[in-house]
């Protein structure tokens, strides 16, 4: 079984006498001090506990007893018994002080090191004590074993970085380092330092972490941590960062500067990573939401899922519409956010579309009947003074460009069509109600809807190049005014107007008349 060096010098050292047991009782080593207490011969391998001490087996601790020398005399004796870790085995060791003579000097104070070096064996990681001058004072197994290549140059008082230049200056160092100076001289810095930890490489590929603290005599005391396990978890979930195919972005929780940046985030926002972390988080977002986003991160008080449709603008100027999911992190002090980026431009894009389609005319890319009827009650809603004006308009001689020219250039016609009235409705809503039927809706007096319907008679006048035939076209206009009337009456007035201007000859204009009954509309 074997003890450590530096074990084994303490107990050579120690005033008081020492036995060392195996598990079966039989002593295994006896300090200087027990040889001559107990009277033992050069030659005490193998002797039977219960031979110098009857009452054994005794409990861990104090406890005064009878021993046995071998020269057969009886004498009490104070006694400690202390179970002591050797490798993957436990050995016995007591601590034997006569009761008859006055004890030794400082007794007191070895006990106290004696305990203390218990204390570190059973730690579970490598340990070392220094004094005041950074000289070391005791260290356990597991430190020696740790630094194989220097732990027979391990001895209470030699200075801490003589160590390190001896580890240096052989071939078995343990830390991969590339400027053994500069090392040195950095690792030195940190241990006088308060407090100090590091991370530390170690050539087998393991991780170190130096835990180094000051006590308040001036020494130190220094563990020795395996952080290889944790390094490879930070590995995957750095390499599960990186790798994810959405953008990711770890900010600070308080300023909400980005700290770190996957991959898929530098190509999304297409900044040079260096760029990209020296921006906050809410830096991409668009100028009416950025303070919107800052607020939102700031008073975060949970986790938050994804329900803002958010804007945000990458390095060409592009816009996009993102979804941000927010986590909370905490690691000791540290408060953290991870964002991240849902790009849902696409559906934001075909959903916008797919409204727009709802609400307009697919040939013609004009509102629909039922964009037009939400205009005009919006319209007739306001309490703007202006009088509303519907325009209802009905193409002249259309009907004969599909039966001679088929339909496919009866759509041309009415695309054609729809271009004329938008360039001369001058801003005001143009909308298809239907087949060859046309609206226009407009706030204002009589006068400046008459004048709208001549320019759209006025447009028709050059007639519709349609593969390379020129078709001529009328239309006819029925014009009628709000006063108080709902948008259903309104639009059976200017119908009723429509029906006249075709009545009267076509391709000409007719205000509304109430006191006239709503005929069914004359078609061309």
């Amino acid at each position: 079984m074997m003890l450590g060096a530096e074990i084994l010098a303490f107990l050579e050292a120690c005033p008081m006498a020492v036995l060392v047991l195996d598990a079966a009782g039989h002593v295994i080593l006896a300090n200087p001090e027990a040889r001559r207490f107990l009277r033992l011969e050069d030659r005490f391998d193998g002797a039977d506990i219960a031979e110098l001490i009857p009452e054994w087996p005794l409990l861990p601790g104090f406890s005064t007893t009878v021993i046995h020398d071998r020269s057969g005399h009886r004498r009490p004796c104070r006694l400690r018994v202390m179970n002591w870790p050797a490798g993957a085995q436990t050995v016995t060791a007591a601590f034997l002080e006569p009761v008859d003579d006055e004890r030794p000097a400082g007794y007191a104070a070895r006990e106290a090191n004696l305990r203390l070096r218990y204390v570190i064996e059973m730690l579970p990681e490598a340990v070392c004590v220094f004094d005041a001058n950074d000289r070391y004072v005791l260290w356990n197994q597991k430190y020696a074993e740790l630094y194989a290549d220097i732990a027979e140059h391990l001895r209470p008082g030699v200075a801490f970085e003589d160590i390190l230049r001896t580890s240096l200056a052989g071939d078995g160092m343990r830390e991969l380092v590339d400027d053994k100076e500069a090392w040195l001289t950095a690792r030195m810095q940190k241990f006088r330092q308060p407090v100090s930890q590091e991370e530390q490489q170690l050539r087998d590929g393991r991780w170190l972490r130096h835990d180094d603290r000051r006590t308040p005599d001036g020494g130190a005391i220094g563990m020795r941590i395996d952080i290889t396990g944790l390094k490879q978890r930070e590995d995957w979930l750095r390499q599960l960062f990186d790798a994810n195919p959405m953008p990711m972005l770890l900010c600070d929780g308080d300023s909400l500067a980005i700290l770190q940046a996957n991959r898929a985030a530098v190509d999304f926002y297409g900044f040079e990573a260096a760029a990209l972390l020296s921006k906050r988080a809410c830096d991409m977002h668009a100028d009416g939401e950025l303070r919107a986003f800052e607020r939102a991160l700031l008073r975060l008080d949970d986790d938050r899922d994804a329900r803002t449709i958010w804007r945000q603008t990458t390095r060409d100027g592009s816009e996009r519409h993102v979804l941000i999911y927010v986590r909370e992190l905490h690691e000791g002090a540290e408060h953290r956010l991870l964002l991240t980026v849902a790009d849902v431009s696409d559906r934001v894009l075909a959903e916008a579309e797919a409204n727009r389609l709802a609400h307009h005319d697919i040939l013609t890319g004009l509102p629909n009947r039922m964009q037009f009827y939400k205009a005009l009650e919006k319209s007739l809603a306001s309490k703007e003074r202006e009088k509303v004006i519907i325009c209802c308009l009905d193409l002249d001689g259309f009907k004969p460009v599909n039966d001679t020219f088929g339909h496919a250039a009866g759509d041309e016609v009415l695309k054609n069509v729809a271009a004329r009235l938008l360039m001369h409705a001058r801003g005001h809503l143009v909308a298809r109600l239907g087949g060859d039927e046309f609206a226009i809706l407009m706030a204002g007096e009589g006068a400046e809807a008459t004048d709208l319907a001549e320019r759209c008679i006025g447009a028709f006048e050059q007639p519709f190049v349609i593969n390379g035939l020129a078709i001529r076209l009328g239309v006819s206009i029925g014009i009628a005014t709000s006063e108080g009337a709902d948008g259903e009456a309104l639009m059976q007035e200017a119908d009723r107007a429509l029906y006249r201007a075709k009545a009267d000859g076509r391709n000409t204009w007719r205000m509304a008349s109430r006191d006239l009954p709503v005929p069914k509309r004359a078609k061309a």
